[in-house]
């Protein structure tokens, strides 16, 4: 598949534009961008809520109707937060360490800087507290700068370098939709996806039991593509040169990935290098788009 006009215009939007969805305003920007994108090409779009009794309700986009549709490719859209080390997919209570020791780190740096930025001022600073001078309104907007950003750290801050994990599957989807005609197939955008499954469970009803689901993760990384499930075609596994692993489960996951060995254990993963990507790899895109069709 070649870059057109309309994949690059995506592509500069979404990595430039709409790449941070972890806060609600944020996400709401880019359902908006990705709502109106998905409407030029076809009618049959919604956004469902999920979670209401949060401060602000979940949300997932469907492409086509899910509860008929023979298969549903679909992906997360939301933002990861910042985290030590390499993604192990598959792999949450990893993920979940190292997300939380970054959290932890972060933030006890921040204490100590905001202590020793107190310990200079105290020093420094001899004059008798006023609250209408210059230099005390400045150290109260200084602190309170210093406290909002603490609050912010504590909660985890989202990474900004989400062209791989995973605006890459998001814009491999859009790219089918806009390839991809009649009622078998439908498309899901989900959310809540890099840190759990609700997203996927919310789209899982029993309305659409049987049907296959495939879920793309990262599929723009510069690695090998991989595919874990059963219903994937195994002649257009053979073409394309693609690792398969059967699975019980009944998603299919095309991703792509290293491949670690450890303790007679495999695990797949990206490191920073991976995931701080500027640029797609179109063949892995391509090679995923010729899975699904």
């Amino acid at each position: 598949m070649q870059q057109n006009e309309k994949f690059k215009d995506w592509l500069f939007r979404y990595q430039s534009f709409y790449r941070v969805r972890r806060t609600d305003k944020s996400k709401q920007r880019f359902l908006s961008a990705l709502v109106a994108d998905i409407s030029d090409l076809r009618e049959d779009v919604q956004v469902i809520e999920y979670n209401r009794h949060k401060k602000y309700a979940s949300r997932n986009v469907y492409v086509g109707d899910i509860e008929k549709a023979d298969r549903i490719i679909c992906t997360y859209y939301d933002t990861p937060i910042q985290h030590f080390g390499p993604y192990v997919l598959f792999d949450r209570k990893e993920q979940e360490t190292r997300t939380t020791s970054f959290i932890i780190a972060s933030s006890v740096l921040l204490i100590l800087a905001g202590i020793a930025g107190t310990l200079l001022y105290m020093k420094y600073v001899s004059d008798a507290f006023d609250g209408l001078s210059l230099s005390t309104l400045l150290t109260a907007l200084v602190y309170g700068g210093y406290f909002y950003l603490l609050g912010k750290i504590t909660k985890g801050s989202a990474n900004r370098k989400t062209l791989i994990r995973n605006t890459s599957s998001v814009l491999a989807i859009l790219a089918m939709i806009s390839e991809t005609k009649g009622e078998k197939t439908a498309f899901a955008f989900v959310d809540e996806g890099s840190f759990g499954e609700s997203g996927l469970d919310a789209m899982r009803t029993p309305g659409n039991k049987k049907a296959k689901i495939f879920f793309l993760d990262c599929v723009g990384a510069d690695a090998p593509l991989h595919v874990i499930g059963n219903d994937v075609s195994k002649a257009k596994l053979s073409e394309l040169s693609i690792d398969h692993q059967s699975s019980e489960e009944r998603i299919t996951y095309i991703f792509s990935a290293k491949i670690s060995e450890k303790e007679k254990k495999t695990s797949f993963y990206l490191d920073r290098a991976d995931l701080d990507r500027k640029t797609l790899n179109m063949e892995n895109i391509e090679k995923v788009m010729e899975l699904c069709r």
